[in-house]
């Protein structure tokens, strides 16, 4: 700092003067003449040539120039940014300071005239909020639906002082689904460069990848190379910088997005390099070993499980989700005999004791301990799709605790809930009667099961018992059996909750008048029922202080009342606008984008229940119920496709 800046300092400090009385009575006319010069530069010249000169004048011998060109480059805003970041690194230490300063306090609008409402609301006082709350806030915008935020999340990468909100913000804008339509996928490439900006050379790292991104969608092909080279230079940025700025952890997540890109333009083998060359960042946790293999397997990067297995064998052989993992990659490369293998062997460890003589060598807890870590397994195998060997966990449990034991109640309901999601009517009520009779003569149990266990209600199980009992005889033909007790199903279903009871009694006989006429009175009212639930609660959402559950409370009714309709009759139109609008308080449930799908395919709108049907399964790929309902889209599609390629002639 030079002997001038630090008297001027001094003066202001002393004599606690304003900084522009101070400046201008240290300087002089001198001051004016640079003033001056800075006012003429800010008409006279182009915007990027402006800035660099304004930046240069931070370093001034005067400081009432300095000032000048702060308070300029303040009401310049976020068209400085770029350059005000790169001069963060100045060779002049005064400049650097300030620039540094400015980059971290710059009072920005974050929104824009052309955003949209929702764009614009989530944006309000984003700048003056928590770093959490801010990483909140990209979130939304990444789930706001057509892609409406990406010109936001562009902004935010490029402007957010936080480098590490910078990368979240591109990440989540890139890891959002791609359209299927091109001339929608070009529109999304000209919102990233319109607000993406000239770059220079050292721009921030998540400014590349955006441009990296934009180059591949327009391309319609992944650029192997580029994205080797941004990964590469964020691996040497490990060494380099600070944790703050590049981890590890943001590192693997390039990585897999890269991988992820690669993948989905069928670049299958580009995608298998770019992580295979950065398995060592993978740390040797069983946490983190977990996490990679549950993304290669989804990626379908099978061969990449089975490498880690190989690098740490250790760590699976005691973990067993890992060696599931094996398993479950062995099985898709086709190895069948050796996944089964793998997948005992992880069952197998910390196995419950089969005989009594054993299960007194181990306290109640460890016993406890022990049945809860299978249920979790089973949990996790059934959200993967591994249904086989979900099932055999859920019934270890099953096999080896009483039927009092509530993590053996526990484990038969969410197995029934599996069963009856597969179709397999008779393995539930074989499964749900044992825990019906105990509960029905042993008041002490029920009792205690409905202080315990959230939402249990005894009726519950029965009126599932009978319900799939009615399906069952449905799957006989023996109709008359199954209206029975499909009747009786519903009658015994607590407030007759369980409305996809109702919809199987819909769905059959037809042709019989009287059970038509039946079920429709059945129907009306649990539709008008539906209807006032509603209108209850948008009368409590319009009093002060609602809640934020009063919102999930709305998208449920609104979902339910959808999917009610949807799958039998009523008013149709309405059914869409409110499934419509459950998504809206709900973006991106999978059970409601299924609802929602139903919907339109019950007004028409075939391509459209297709297309919001794959939306629900890429969220819950492993769901048989949504499955199920995409091949019913699908074969619906290509049969009215096939209608208007060959018409009938009459």
């Amino acid at each position: 700092m030079s002997v001038l800046r630090l008297a001027a300092m001094q003066v202001v400090l002393l004599v606690g003067l304003s900084p522009t009385i101070v400046a201008a009575e240290q300087t002089g006319g001198g001051d004016d003449i640079a003033s001056t010069a800075i006012a003429e530069k800010e008409e006279s010249q182009t915007s990027q040539s402006r800035i660099d000169f304004l930046i240069e004048q931070l370093g001034s011998e005067s400081y009432a120039t300095r000032v000048r060109a702060r308070e300029s480059l303040q009401r310049i805003g976020l068209e400085a940014f770029d350059d005000l970041y790169s001069a963060q690194n100045h060779t002049d230490s005064e400049i650097a300071m300030t620039a540094r300063h400015l980059v971290s306090s710059l009072l920005v609008s974050w929104s824009k005239e052309t955003d949209p409402e929702a764009v614009r609301q989530t944006l309000h006082e984003y700048g003056a909020q928590s770093e959490d709350e801010r990483r909140s806030r990209i979130a939304r915008l990444a789930e706001l639906p057509n892609r409406a935020g990406v010109p936001a999340l562009v902004r935010l990468t490029r402007f957010e002082t936080s480098l590490s909100l910078s990368r979240v913000a591109a990440l989540s804008l890139m890891q959002q689904p791609v359209s299927e339509v091109k001339a929608s996928r070009l529109e999304t490439v000209e919102k990233i460069r319109s607000d993406l900006g000239e770059r220079k050379p050292d721009a921030r790292a998540p400014l590349k990848w955006l441009a990296a991104y934009a180059n591949d969608l327009e391309k319609e092909k992944f650029d192997t190379q580029r994205w080797r080279d941004l990964i590469a230079d964020q691996r040497r940025q490990l060494d380099t910088v600070s944790a703050d700025q590049t981890t590890r952890s943001s590192v693997l997540e390039l990585i897999r997005l890269a991988a992820n890109l690669a993948w989905l333009n069928q670049q299958s083998d580009d995608a298998l390099t770019l992580v295979s060359e950065n398995l060592d960042l993978i740390p040797p946790t069983t946490r983190d070993l977990s996490e990679a293999c549950a993304w290669a397997i989804k990626t379908g990067l099978y061969s990449i499980v089975l490498e880690l297995k190989a690098r740490h064998q250790k760590n699976f052989d005691s973990q067993p989700m890992l060696l599931y993992s094996a398993a479950e990659a062995t099985k898709a490369s086709g190895e069948r005999e050796e996944a089964e293998r793998l997948a005992r062997l992880a069952f197998e460890i910390n196995a419950l004791p089969d005989s009594e003589a054993e299960r007194t060598k181990i306290s109640p807890n460890d016993l406890s301990e022990a049945a809860e870590s299978h249920r979790d397994k089973a949990q996790q195998l059934q959200s993967r799709g591994l249904f086989d060997w979900a099932e055999r966990e859920y019934r270890t449990i099953i096999d080896h605790l009483d039927v009092v034991s509530l993590t053996s109640v526990r484990s038969r309901l969410l197995l029934s809930q599996m069963l009856s999601e597969l179709q397999r009517h008779q393995d539930v009520v074989d499964l749900l009667t044992p825990l019906a009779e105990r509960a029905e003569k042993d008041e002490e149990f029920r009792k205690r099961l409905n202080s315990v266990l959230a939402n249990f209600d005894f009726d519950n199980i029965r009126s599932d018992i009978l319900w799939h009992q009615g399906l069952i005889h449905v799957e006989a033909s023996e109709i008359e059996k199954a209206k029975l007790l499909l009747k009786e199903a519903y009658q015994t279903s607590p407030r007759q909750e369980n409305i996809d009871i109702l919809i199987s009694m819909y769905r059959l006989d037809r042709d019989d008048p009287q059970w038509v006429g039946t079920v429709k009175t059945l129907l009306e009212s649990k539709i008008h029922e539906t209807q006032q639930l509603i209108d209850s609660i948008e009368r409590i959402l319009q009093r002060p202080g609602r809640s934020l559950r009063s919102n999930d409370a709305l998208a449920g009714a609104l979902n339910q009342y959808a999917w009610l309709v949807g799958n039998t009759d009523g008013d149709k139109q309405k059914a869409v606008h409110y499934s419509e609008r459950s998504l809206t308080l709900s973006p991106n449930d999978p059970e409601i984008l299924d609802t929602l799908a139903r919907c339109y395919y019950s007004v028409g709108q075939f391509d459209k229940a297709l297309e919001t049907q794959r939306k629900a399964v890429q969220l819950m790929p492993n769901s048989p119920q949504l499955l199920r309902q995409l091949e019913l889209f699908k074969a619906k599609v290509e049969e009215t496709s096939n209608a208007s390629v060959n018409p009938t002639k009459s």
